[in-house]
């Protein structure tokens, strides 16, 4: 039994393709094994209304539950005459995105941010045990864009895109980590990629929670990183 893991009704089919990230009539479900060459992959076929791909109610319920968002459609143009269906938004009718977003938001515990909504997210973690309820705990903000994304977190440092990383800010083991990552990478680099890492400097390979001078110590702060970096990948 194939399990559906996107939010949508249709039919699945298990496949073997060497790339199977794309969308058309259909759309992967899941990747089940990863033999190199080539992946044996799951793509799910929804059924449509004249709306578009038939959401699965399940699917909607789950992330208006858990995430603080909503799945409305979307009115936008002059006189509202362009329509989004089946939008993630903020209760008070922000756009997020659309409902793959919302999907993903409620597979990886996360919750719609009010102070930022289009690009940052609240990543929680249901640790507090109270009175037989488990009540979810924040457990860092995530920045992203269609480019990616990072969970910033309290002891990370707050991400500024015009910091150039200097040596005596970090660790010694840190440092010559990412050095030798550096060198290996131009190593193996053709011209166009040592152009861009000779531009970057070493900030091509350290992580966006460690490019920064100061550490975050609140998250106020977690939340301030997540946005610059959100801003600058956009």
């Amino acid at each position: 039994m194939i399990k559906n893991t996107t939010p949508y009704i249709g039919k699945l089919r298990l496949k073997f393709e060497k790339h199977p990230e794309y969308t058309g009539k259909d759309k992967l479900n899941k990747i089940h094994l990863n033999l190199g060459f080539t992946k044996l992959v799951s793509r799910i076929t929804p059924k449509q209304d004249l709306s578009g791909w038939i959401i699965n109610p399940q699917s909607k319920y789950l992330i208006e539950r858990y995430t603080g968002g909503v799945i409305e459609c979307r009115s936008f143009g002059e006189n509202n005459e362009h329509k989004l269906p089946n939008s993630f938004l903020t209760k008070d009718g922000k756009y997020i995105g659309d409902i793959e977003r919302g999907w993903w938001y409620y597979k990886n515990n996360m919750v719609v941010c009010d102070d930022y909504p289009h690009g940052v997210a609240k990543v929680m973690n249901e640790v507090t045990y109270v009175n037989h309820h488990l009540f979810p705990e924040i457990e860092g903000y995530h920045g992203y864009t269609h480019r990616g994304g990072t969970t910033f977190k309290i002891g990370d440092r707050l991400f500024d895109p015009s910091y150039e990383p200097k040596e005596e800010d970090y660790e010694d083991w840190e440092w010559a980590g990412w050095k030798q990552k550096y060198d290996k990478l131009f190593s193996e680099s053709d011209d166009l990629d040592k152009k861009w890492m000779t531009e970057s400097g070493i900030s091509y390979v350290i992580p966006y929670k460690k490019r920064g001078k100061k550490i975050i110590e609140n998250w106020e702060e977690a939340l301030q990183a997540a946005i610059n970096m959100s801003k600058d990948l956009s």
